[in-house]
């Protein structure tokens, strides 16, 4: 049976208190329940992490994973962005998530504000041909099912799928993505930060240098056939403008590799910099939600 994330209309006085207490995080995920599962596409809706197993704290993200029906998937997936940003206000497009394990599906981060902070959504889409698999892999909580969740698709649906899945996470990332990239990897690390996980937060740093690189490469030398840090200095070393670019990425890498909120800022200032500099169509194109972004963290660190 399907479970609700909603409050029952009456509560006795104990159990309101608690439910007007609860994490900041179930008000949203409520509203996700409500809207996603309005659409006859979705099959499924299950929640994993700290919002399933009640260890939530206020800086948790939202992990949703999202099942759909194997044929209306790449419909779904191609239209996601504009769902989140008309219907739950995030402030970035959806960025490619490369770090959650490969569970069937395609993982993707938005930032989605809530009673003046950010909340980091980690939306997981899974057809529903795969969703058992990943129920028995990682144990979500079901949070809805819908009509038709036992339809499996036939095997070539499953395999259209699949491609469908796979093409965007082949396709290499442009400035802007990047740009994105670099905002939700800023987020996640001052979050890490701000609770002592300094391991994590060095294989964050990490990848903010790594989009600094892949900005600059993209940037100015597009059609390279090279990928890491091998050839970077004799592919972007041939002009003064990546002479410069790979001073600034000098710094970065020169900076301690632990890092502290304040060095976290500088990494992300130095990326929408360069950006701005190289790629500044890119930039331009996301001129508001860099603010917006920037705004929202000016805000954080006040009520700090």
């Amino acid at each position: 049976m399907p479970t609700s994330v909603s409050p029952p209309i009456e509560l006795p006085a104990l159990e309101e208190l608690a439910h007007t207490h609860r994490p900041a995080q179930l008000a949203v995920l409520s509203d996700l329940v409500h809207a996603l599962s309005t659409t006859t596409a979705v099959t499924h809706l299950l929640v994993r992490g700290s919002l399933a197993t009640g260890t939530a704290d206020r800086l948790s993200d939202v992990d949703l994973v999202v099942a759909v029906r194997d044929e209306k998937l790449p419909a779904l997936m191609s239209s996601l962005d504009a769902l989140m940003s008309t219907t739950f206000g995030a402030l970035l497009p959806g960025w490619r998530d490369t770090i959650v394990a490969n569970l069937g599906g395609a993982g993707f981060v938005y930032l989605l504000p809530h009673d003046g902070h950010l909340l980091q959504l980690d939306l997981y889409l899974c057809p529903t041909s795969a969703v058992g698999a990943l129920r028995r892999r990682i144990g979500p909580r079901l949070l809805w099912q819908g009509p038709g969740a036992d339809d499996i698709a036939d095997a070539d649906t499953q395999r259209h799928t699949a491609q469908a899945l796979a093409r965007p996470a082949q396709a290499p990332a442009d400035c802007g993505q990047l740009l994105v990239q670099a905002m939700v990897l800023h987020a996640m690390l001052r979050k890490r930060l701000l609770r002592g996980q300094h391991y994590i937060a060095y294989g964050l740093l990490h990848d903010l240098n790594a989009t600094l690189r892949d900005v600059i490469r993209t940037a100015l030398v597009p059609h390279s056939r090279h990928h890491g840090w091998y050839h970077l200095p004799d592919e972007v070393g041939r002009t003064a403008t990546g002479r410069e670019c790979l001073t600034e990425l000098t710094k970065a890498l020169t900076s301690p590799p632990v890092p502290t909120v304040a060095q976290a800022d500088d990494a992300l200032d130095r990326i929408v910099r360069l950006t701005q500099r190289i790629a500044p169509h890119a930039a331009d194109a996301l001129t508001d939600e860099i603010a917006a972004y920037c705004a929202y963290q000016q805000h954080e660190e006040g009520l700090a």
